[in-house]
């Protein structure tokens, strides 16, 4: 019996939260368009911190440093060399380059065709140096690493770019803040929409409301229909804002995004990111009706 009651209490509820959308007509189209846009703009800040934060993921798993050998390193010295890197706590991985295989490089893929530039350099008064390119595991303790790396023996020098990567990293820190803050206002702007839009239909039954009040109905069975209202607004804003986000981010990374950063960096792929937008989207665009309703709602109950 009580699930049958229930059951017509919910079926009246979403009835009448079908007839306010639509006898508020104009108003619930603004509301939804704009509800629409704001949910587009927290998608597009949700992708942008999203690949930021994979980005950074990626500067950090690359952060490296260049050790240079002494020229007159022997070919066991220079072994020696890099078990006593792989020893340091902080290091992931080594990889040696001899001063050959740089030769090769320099003359087959930097200076292929415009050999004039290097003149008459050979393998025999070759100018570079033996290295290890060193992969470090936290990019916070690079500098004493690098300390650490300096104090060997036979080490000419150390290369360290932390100053750029830590530059980016503090850019993308920045972005992802700023990309929380701006989708906190527009989940605020929407809310207030919605509150204003379900507030016109509130206010047009007001009497019904207070008359309802009177004869004993309780206020979640009063409330919620315009509950019910916001959530079908916020609920479709958000179906249109996913569509057209995941059409647009799919031509987008398939047009330019993924060949214009290929080599450089992985973009977070869609199928990566569609339950997290979907989930994003509906949570938002509920949360935006059902709080803006009951806003909306607090003035009329209390008679």
């Amino acid at each position: 019996m009580n699930t049958m009651l229930s059951l017509s209490k919910l079926k009246y509820s979403l009835s009448q939260a079908k007839k306010n959308v639509i006898r508020n007509g104009l108003m619930s189209i603004a509301s939804l368009f704009t509800t629409t846009c704001c949910l587009l703009i927290i998608g597009l800040f949700a992708i942008i911190t999203i690949n930021v934060d994979s980005i950074t993921e990626q500067i950090k798993d690359q952060c490296e440093v260049q050790l240079y050998i002494n020229e007159d390193a022997s070919d066991e010295r220079i072994s020696q060399i890099g078990d006593e890197i792989l020893a340091l706590p902080n290091v992931k991985e080594i990889s040696l380059y001899t001063k050959e295989q740089m030769f090769e490089y320099a003359m087959n893929d930097v200076f292929e065709g415009r050999e004039d530039l290097v003149g008459s350099y050979t393998q025999e008064d070759n100018p570079f140096s033996d290295s290890y390119r060193i992969t470090l595991s936290d990019i916070s303790l690079a500098k004493q690493t690098v300390s650490e790396l300096e104090q060997i023996a036979d080490v000419s020098h150390v290369e360290n770019n932390q100053d750029v990567t830590n530059m980016v990293l503090s850019v993308s820190d920045s972005i992802q803040k700023l990309s929380i803050i701006i989708m906190i206002i527009l989940l605020i702007a929407s809310i207030v929409i919605i509150s204003n839009t379900v507030r016109l239909t509130v206010f047009n039954r007001r009497k019904e409301i207070n008359i309802m009040k009177y004869i004993g109905a309780t206020d979640r069975f009063i409330r919620t229909p315009f509950i019910f209202e916001g959530i079908m607004i916020g609920f479709l804003g958000a179906v249109i804002s996913f569509g057209l986000i995941s059409w647009g981010y799919i031509t987008l990374y398939d047009t330019y995004i993924n060949s214009a950063l290929k080599g450089v960096f992985d973009m977070v792929v869609y199928s990566d990111l569609i339950l997290i937008l979907g989930g994003l989207f509906i949570v938002c665009g509920c949360l935006i009706g059902i709080v803006g309703s009951s806003i909306s709602m607090r003035k009329y109950l209390n008679v």
